[in-house]
């Protein structure tokens, strides 16, 4: 209840900064202020009530409402943050050339608007674009075969996603020949009980070795019994904190869940992370799977030999990705330290809005050759 409170006193605050610096720039109205405030209050609704409304509902009303609704988060996003950008100049040219004219904070008024619905409309077309395939080489000596593995993450399937993007997305990863595939999480997102046709389709997906997976932050918020449910549907066979040894490939997989049910998010991810790579035998290659991109360093001194994780998206929408940085040391692509490699998705689709910019979408396709 708390973050619920907390997600819209700040989106709430977004929306009033915003629209009060438009309102000066464009000389309205009393009247035509008020309502603009009334309806500032009303959209920091709308993602609330977006997830609030009931399954029972039409589908194509429910996708509708979270198109809407989801696509406002972006403009609004860049509209306060051009907004910001030129409140900061004006106070920090007014010393000198005092107050800008009416004509001028109009014309930025509208520069920024146009600006901003331009950047929207660019991150839907990335966001739309075939899913690019991002390959990584490695090698090692442990495995007596090459091997492919394709890592996926943070599809996020719920009301946005249609069933041909799903099919789209499982074309691509059987164009890889996948000898294995790997599930990083986030793969649902809302209304489980949609999602039935959804799982029978990654259910073709075909790998000699088998899809295994791992639970994301948004398994838990849209229910963890159910996300189970879909996995089990789906043929991904999930590692709650566990591991398991193919035999025929010499390979470790290390599965660690999300850790949205605790209280100290990173802690306790390092410290599962810590407990399963304790005794790993080390003529065996060790692949850890989490979805947040924590616990490298201690995986790496505990003889993992890969580390694939997701859940940053790679900022999703510029420039996000500055932001993310604060809170996680790695969150794109390849990091080596000594013999252990660590790879970070973008993820295979969008969360919130359904635009990305210059974040691509991508799966993962690493060709591990055996030395």
């Amino acid at each position: 209840m708390l973050f619920i409170l907390a997600f819209f006193l700040v989106y709430l605050g977004i929306h009033i900064f915003t629209w009060s610096r438009l309102a000066y720039q464009l000389s309205l109205p009393a009247r035509a202020v008020l309502t603009g405030y009334l309806a500032c209050v009303l959209l920091a609704i709308s993602p609330i009530a977006a997830h609030l409304m009931p399954a029972a509902w039409p589908e194509p009303v429910v996708y509708v409402f979270w198109q809407i609704t989801f696509t406002w988060l972006g403009v609004i996003f860049y509209l306060f943050l051009l907004q910001l950008a030129f409140f900061i100049l004006e106070l920090i040219i007014r010393p000198a050339a005092g107050r800008l004219s009416p004509n001028t904070l109009f014309r930025a008024a509208w520069a920024i608007i146009i600006t901003s619905f331009l950047v929207v409309g660019y991150g839907f077309m990335e966001a739309s674009r075939p899913l690019q395939v991002t390959e990584y080489e490695l090698s090692s000596p442990k495995l007596d075969r090459d091997l492919r593995v394709v890592f996926v993450a943070d599809i996020h399937l719920g009301v946005q996603k249609s069933l041909q993007r799903v099919a789209n997305l499982r074309d691509r990863i059987q164009e890889q020949n996948p000898d294995l595939i790997v599930f990083g999480g986030d793969i649902v997102n809302d209304h489980l009980e949609w999602m039935q046709d959804e799982a029978g389709i990654l259910r073709e997906l075909e790998a000699e070795l088998g899809s295994y997976g791992v639970l994301g932050n948004h398994e838990f918020y849209a229910g963890i019994e159910g996300s189970r449910d879909f996995f089990a549907n789906a043929g991904i066979r999930l590692l709650e904190d566990e591991k398991k040894h193919i035999s025929e490939s010499n390979i470790t997989i290390i599965g660690i869940s999300d850790p949205a049910p605790f209280r100290a998010f990173k802690r306790h991810q390092k410290e599962t992370v810590r407990r399963l790579t304790r005794d790993l035998e080390h003529d065996s290659y060790n692949l850890l799977v989490s979805h947040r991109p924590w616990g490298f360093d201690l995986a790496a001194e505990s003889g993992v030999d890969l580390h694939l994780a997701g859940h940053t998206h790679k900022g999703q929408i510029f420039p996000f990705r500055f932001f993310v940085r604060l809170k996680y040391d790695h969150i794109y692509g390849l990091l080596t330290r000594n013999n252990a490699h660590f790879i970070v998705t973008s993820g295979a689709s969008s969360w919130g809005p359904p635009i990305r910019v210059l974040a691509p979408a991508e799966i993962v396709l690493v060709s591990i050759r055996a030395e």
